[in-house]
C-alpha cells in the first residue's frame, strides 16, 4: 500500500473547520445530505472567478459594510441600519402564511403565540416594556403573514410606539395579498415607519404595493435572489423605482429541511457552510447590485448575504444579552461574548436571554413592569488548551492570538465556496 495512504497529510485549520461544518449539516439532513448537488471542483473554480470579478467591480462602485458581508451599503433602509447595528427586535406575530413560496425556509403552520428569540409575548404592553428595557432601537412585525391577523399586529405596533415614542423605528413584513387602502391607513396611524413586501409571493406584481406608496413613509421590497427570475427582476427594478419603492433587499437563498424538495427539484448547486446555501443565488444577487449601479436605476439594491445574517444577527443577540449582565471587571467582545481578563487568565461566556433558567449555568433576572421575569444565563466557554503566557500577554496588549479570533472579532468577507 502506498505510504501516502498510510500516512495522509494532516488537515489545515481551515480544512478541519470545513469538515466540522459538513458533518454538522450531515447530522441535520441525514442520508439526504450526500444526495445534494454540491459544486464540484470545476464549478467552484468558475464560481470563484465570477464572484471575484464581481466583487472587484463592486469595490470600485459600491459600499461594503459589516465586515464585507453586505453590499451595497450606500443607502440602506432605516430598518437595515438598525438590524446591522444590533438594535433590532423581530416579533413573529403569527406562524401562518397564505403564500406558497417554494423558497420559504419554514413550514408556516404554527398556531403559537407571538414570539421573539424564543420568548413568547401574549400581551403587547409587556412586549413593549421588553423592547424598552433591553434598549432596542428598531422593531419589526413578521410572521407568517402578519396581515392575516391585522388587529393583533396593529396592537403590538401601537403598544411599542406608545411605550418607546418616536425614537423607535417600526417596520412590517408582508406578501401584500391582504393589504387594503384602509389597512394602510390604520398601519400608518399605528406608527408604522416602513413596510417590506415579499413580491416573490405574487410573481413581482406591484398592485398591492402601490397602495402603500404615499401612505407608509418607507416602502421596501425584500425578496430572495431567485436565479431563474434574474431577467424579470431587471425589468421590475425599473418599475419599482418608478412606483416609489425606496429600497430593494436581496437575500441569499438557503436550504432547510422544509424547502428541501422544491429546491432540489430545481437543480440548484449547493454550497457547504454554516448552513447549506445556494451558489446561484449569491451570484445572482451580486449581478443585480452591479446591474442597478451600471444602469443608474434610482433604486438602492442591498445584498443581504446569509453570512451577514449568521455573523451579525447572532452577534447582536449575544451582545444585547451580554451588555445587560456585564460586570465592572468584564467586557463584551465584537461577536457578543462576555470576556473576563485578569493579569493571569482570561475566560469567555455566552449569555442567553431565556423564559426560564436551565439551572445548568449561573443566571441573573430581569423583571418587566408586568412582574414577569426573564433570565440572563451565563454559559462558560472552555479554552483548550489554556492560554500560554505569551498568548495572554498578546491579548492584554490588544492583539488576540488567532485561535481566539472567534471570541474576539467577527470574521470578515463573504463565505468561502467549498
Amino acid at each position: 500500500m502506498p505510504t501516502a495512504l498510510l500516512n495522509p497529510l494532516p488537515l489545515s485549520p481551515l480544512e478541519t473547520r470545513q469538515q466540522q461544518l459538513i458533518e454538522a449539516n450531515r447530522l441535520e439532513y441525514g442520508y439526504r445530505y450526500d444526495l445534494l448537488n454540491f459544486a464540484d471542483k470545476d464549478r467552484l473554480a468558475t464560481a470563484k472567478a465570477e464572484r471575484r470579478e464581481l466583487l472587484q467591480w463592486l469595490e470600485q462602485h459600491a459600499a461594503f459594510g459589516y465586515a464585507g458581508t453586505k453590499v451595497d451599503c450606500t443607502s440602506l433602509s432605516p430598518g437595515c441600519r438598525h438590524c446591522g447595528d444590533g438594535g433590532w427586535s423581530c416579533l413573529f406575530v403569527n406562524g401562518r402564511c397564505n403564500g406558497q413560496c417554494f423558497y420559504c425556509p419554514t413550514p408556516q403552520d404554527d398556531s403559537g403565540p407571538p414570539v421573539t428569540n424564543g420568548l413568547a409575548f401574549i400581551d403587547p404592553d409587556e412586549y413593549a416594556d421588553y423592547v424598552a428595557k433591553l434598549g432596542f432601537s428598531g422593531v419589526s412585525i413578521s410572521g407568517g403573514e402578519p396581515l392575516l391577523t391585522p388587529d393583533l399586529s396593529l396592537s403590538f405596533l401601537r403598544a411599542v410606539r406608545k411605550r418607546c415614542g418616536e425614537k423607535i423605528h417600526l417596520w412590517l413584513y408582508t406578501n401584500g395579498t391582504m393589504l387594503t387602502a384602509d389597512l394602510c391607513s390604520r398601519l400608518k396611524d399605528a406608527g408604522l415607519d416602513e413596510i417590506r413586501f415579499d413580491l416573490g409571493a405574487v410573481r413581482y406584481n406591484l398592485k398591492k404595493l402601490r397602495l402603500a406608496i404615499g401612505s407608509i413613509p418607507t416602502v421596501t421590497v425584500e425578496i430572495p435572489a431567485v436565479p431563474e427570475d434574474e431577467e424579470l427582476l431587471k425589468l421590475k427594478m425599473v418599475e419599482m423605482a418608478e412606483a416609489g419603492v425606496k429600497h430593494l433587499n436581496l437575500h441569499q437563498m438557503r436550504l432547510t429541511p422544509h424547502n428541501f424538495a422544491p429546491l432540489t427539484a430545481r437543480g440548484y448547486t449547493f454550497l457547504h457552510g454554516e448552513k447549506v446555501t445556494l451558489l446561484e443565488s449569491e451570484l445572482c444577487a451580486l449581478r443585480m447590485v452591479r446591474f442597478g449601479l451600471e444602469q443608474g436605476i434610482p433604486l438602492p439594491v442591498n445584498y443581504c448575504s446569509f453570512t451577514f445574517k449568521r455573523r451579525f444577527q447572532l452577534a447582536a443577540s449575544r451582545r444585547r444579552a451580554a451588555l445587560s449582565i456585564c460586570g465592572s471587571s468584564e467586557s463584551v467582545t465584537e461577536p457578543g461574548f462576555l470576556r473576563t481578563l485578569t493579569a493571569t487568565d482570561v475566560s469567555y461566556s455566552e449569555t442567553a436571554l431565556l423564559q426560564s433558567p436551565s439551572y445548568r449555568a449561573p443566571f441573573d433576572k430581569i423583571v418587566l413592569a408586568s412582574g414577569r421575569s426573564l433570565y440572563l444565563e451565563r454559559r462558560p466557554l472552555s479554552l483548550e488548551p489554556e492560554l500560554s503566557e505569551d498568548e495572554l500577554t498578546a491579548l492584554q496588549d490588544g492583539k488576540p492570538p488567532e485561535r481566539l479570533a472567534g471570541f474576539e472579532r467577527i470574521e470578515s468577507g463573504l463565505a468561502d465556496y467549498f
